[in-house]
């Protein structure tokens, strides 16, 4: 069947399903969905706005018949181009967007995938509860997209990745069948764990409608934050390793450069003191003494713990608004996502300062210094050829080198269609080929007329 007769009559198929005002062929809503936030491009056949389980597994349905290509839309906050692409039905979740249940004695909460994590959040915080998986885009990204992508966070050196805190799903699958993955109970051991296939799947296995969520009580230990500085990244990196070798467990540690700070001062307008290295720490108060110690030990320019809560946020905002300050910076940027073992860190950091010296563009840094997890953000002008030439050159050198120590091509962005070659690279150098054609027969066994978010991620490497 050409391409033609698959989308002939399409938009009046799916306005039977969901009604005219809820498919969208043209105007400002659809063209929010050519780009993700890394400004990955592709554009829709259609854009489609179910409200129900049903309507959903109608609309896969007929993209099944009709072999179309259909993906899920979340919020569009992928950096890796996995919910653009040419020609597709672009599911959009947003109006799946209630907390169904907050369970207080099993400490679970079941929500629909278009809920924004910052709004869980805070309906959690309500009822003296948090969910710990917390991306940089929380005030932005839904619960669906952080599944899909298996998102991490500031959190994760305690709490760990989506992969830890997701019980159950409804998924419609590739076929248009609906069907749970899971339960809501603390340990279940009954058949293959299909939740945390679909954990990271990148919208190639099916569609989420629901999730059931670990939940944890607010910590009754009081946590502080604290603003670490250092004159350079191997001091830091030893004072990483100092706190692990301490046992200390912080409840966040991240990382950011002199650049990335900087960007953020002028962009927002903070006022936060600017070093070579920094670390913003989350510790709870019987950890203090201790961490405080392995800083002094390894010479911090300065150690500064937040004079109250409103200072608090503004630290934290300071790292998660980094990646919108250095957008800002240049014409093009490409925010990478590479993990290193915790004790080879301080020397990629070095390493990639090294490349954007070799390569003629600025790459600042920040990331997650408990889990290893950098973010690289790579600067360049997109109207000039030999820019873009040394970015990717750039690119390549940074995701190779992790590879080669023995870490990742990435830790919570996904792989989408930016780093098929890569993802396929690490699993070759560290033997894992053989598990690379397992994946491909799942995704057959999922998806055998190949249409969810097709030529992405394992289908594409």
């Amino acid at each position: 069947m050409t391409t033609h007769r698959r989308l002939a009559g399409l938009p009046s198929e799916l306005k039977k399903i969901v009604g005219k005002a809820q498919v969208i062929q043209e105007g400002e809503f659809f063209e929010e969905h050519r780009k993700d936030m890394a400004d990955y491009e592709g554009t829709p056949a259609v854009v489609v706005r179910p409200q129900s389980e049903e309507q959903v597994s109608a609309i896969v349905q007929l993209a099944n018949r009709r072999e179309v290509p259909i993906l899920a839309w979340g919020a569009g906050s992928s950096l890796t181009g996995a919910v653009v692409r040419d020609g597709a039905i672009v599911v959009d979740m947003r109006r799946f967007d209630r907390i169904l249940k907050i369970d207080p004695v099993n400490w679970y909460v079941d929500v629909q995938p278009g809920v924004v994590l910052d709004d869980l959040g805070n309906a959690l915080k309500a009822q003296g509860f948090f969910f710990p998986p917390d991306p940089a885009s929380s005030f932005l990204c839904t619960v669906g997209g952080a599944i899909a992508t298996g998102a991490g966070g500031m959190r994760c050196v305690r709490y760990g990745t989506m992969k830890d805190w997701v019980l159950a799903l409804r998924v419609v699958l590739p076929n248009g069948e609906v069907t749970s993955l899971g339960e809501p109970l603390p340990k279940n051991r009954a058949g293959y764990d299909l939740v945390r296939l679909f954990v990271g799947s990148e919208g190639t296995l099916g569609i989420i409608t629901q999730a059931t969520l670990k939940i944890l009580p607010l910590p009754g230990v009081r946590i502080r934050r604290m603003l670490v500085q250092f004159a350079d990244w191997p001091t830091a990196g030893e004072a990483i390793k100092g706190l692990r070798k301490a046992r200390v467990v912080p409840d966040l540690l991240e990382f950011l450069d002199r650049e990335t700070i900087a960007a953020v001062n002028r962009s927002f307008d903070f006022h936060v003191e600017e070093a070579e290295a920094t670390l913003l720490v989350d510790l709870e108060e019987p950890s203090i003494p201790a961490a405080t110690e392995v800083f002094r030990v390894h010479h911090a320019l300065g150690i500064r713990p937040a004079a109250d809560e409103a200072e608090a946020d503004r630290l934290y905002q300071v790292r998660a608004r980094a990646y919108l300050a250095l957008k800002e910076r240049a014409s093009g940027i490409q925010i990478e996502d590479v993990v290193v073992p915790i004790d080879r860190l301080a020397e990629y950091l070095r390493f990639v300062k090294e490349v954007a010296a070799r390569h003629h563009v600025q790459i600042p840094v920040v990331g997650h210094a408990g889990d290893g997890n950098v973010h690289p953000a790579i600067l360049y002008d997109k109207a000039d050829a030999k820019s873009r030439e040394a970015a990717t050159a750039a690119f390549e050198e940074i995701c190779r080198y992790a590879i080669r120590v023995g870490g990742s091509v990435t830790g919570e962005h996904g792989v989408g269609s930016q780093k098929v070659a890569l993802f396929r690279a690490q699993l070759e150098a560290h033997g894992g080929g053989e598990s690379l054609r397992l994946m491909k027969e799942i995704k057959r066994v999922f998806d055998p007329k190949g249409i969810m978010n097709p030529g992405k991620y394992v289908d594409a490497a």
